[in-house]
């Protein structure tokens, strides 16, 4: 750039040039600060990890262990009726599936990280897979008193997508919104038809899974969707996978990413906030195409750089 006439006089232009300069420069500094906050965070987050690893497979483990005690002591003492059996049979049986759930959560992650998991694409409604995720939460949703509606749902034209992947990327995130949705909230799911906006786009349905919780701090709005991030201290959390603050990997959100992005989609999340007293909530969005890409066949890998927080989001209607 040159800022000064062969003649050695000033050049007209130098102080629109230098305020540019000094924009782009100050728009980089903030741009590393923030990188440099992130890998921060996803530094501790490996940490974090060994922590609720530990946890989430001690505590089945324990359980195991403890009813297997309980029969081997009833058995020894000649007590061991089959009511007391049964009960134990069943606690077991519960702690075992909180294990499996853990391991086949690391399982599609570790797919997700080596772009190996297949999605198995057919015509399907919105409508279905919706409640097939929701089924099995309607219990714990019931018992924390949370009012729970989804609307918009009914009439969408079908989509192509892995319902099986799909139920479960909607569940992942639904049961994020019961964890942080205190005793008495609110969770609404709406759902909103995106028409193409030219001839060579696509059709789009957006889905708004929006709770009354305690929200989203802004710079975690990105770091939330990395695997084994917690937005708060992983050893505050509580021991059911349903209770306020309840217990979890932190691999929900990631492989819901995962399989959003894998069927063409987006994910992300806006909240004007965090806080447990004031309970700003927060809201995720998923946009879906209607009909797949021919290279939707596998999830792309993850990527676990602050990158995502400067992709530009899809200028899409709002709900």
């Amino acid at each position: 750039m040159q800022i000064f006439r062969r003649t050695g006089e000033p050049n007209p232009n130098e102080s629109e040039e230098l305020r540019r300069l000094k924009t782009e420069i100050e728009s980089l500094r903030l741009s590393h600060a923030a990188a440099q906050e992130q890998m921060r965070a996803l530094d501790g987050v490996k940490t974090d990890f060994v922590t609720i690893a530990s946890h989430e497979l001690r505590t089945p483990l324990a359980q195991i262990r403890g009813y297997a005690d309980i029969l081997d002591a009833l058995y020894e003492s000649d007590m061991l009726d089959s009511d007391s059996l049964g009960a134990a049979i069943q606690n077991i049986r519960k702690a075992a599936e909180r294990m499996d759930d853990l391991i086949a959560a690391m399982l599609d992650v570790s797919q997700l990280d080596v772009s190996a998991m297949n999605l198995n694409f057919a015509e399907i409604t919105l409508e279905n897979v919706v409640r097939m995720a929701i089924e099995p939460l309607t219990e714990s949703i019931r018992i924390r008193k949370i009012a729970f509606a989804a609307r918009g749902l009914k009439g969408l034209p079908p989509l192509e997508a892995d319902s099986q992947r799909l139920v479960q990327a909607l569940r992942n995130i639904i049961v994020n919104a019961i964890k942080f949705t205190p005793d008495g909230g609110r969770i609404e799911i709406n759902t909103n038809l995106q028409p193409a906006a030219s001839p060579v786009d696509k059709d789009f349905v957006l889905i708004a899974f929006t709770d009354t919780g305690v929200g989203i701090k802004p710079e975690h709005l990105e770091l939330i969707f990395h695997k084994f991030f917690r937005g708060y201290d992983p050893s505050l959390h509580s021991s059911s996978a349903y209770s306020f603050m309840g217990a979890g990997p932190g691999l929900g959100l990631t492989i819901a990413k995962g399989v959003i992005e894998g069927h063409g989609g987006e994910i992300w999340a806006e909240s004007s906030g965090h806080s447990v007293e004031n309970l700003p909530g927060a809201t995720i969005y998923v946009l879906l195409p209607l009909k797949r890409s021919e290279a939707a066949t596998r999830v792309q890998p993850l990527e676990a750089t602050p990158q995502d927080a400067t992709r530009p989001r899809p200028l899409r209607q709002r709900l």
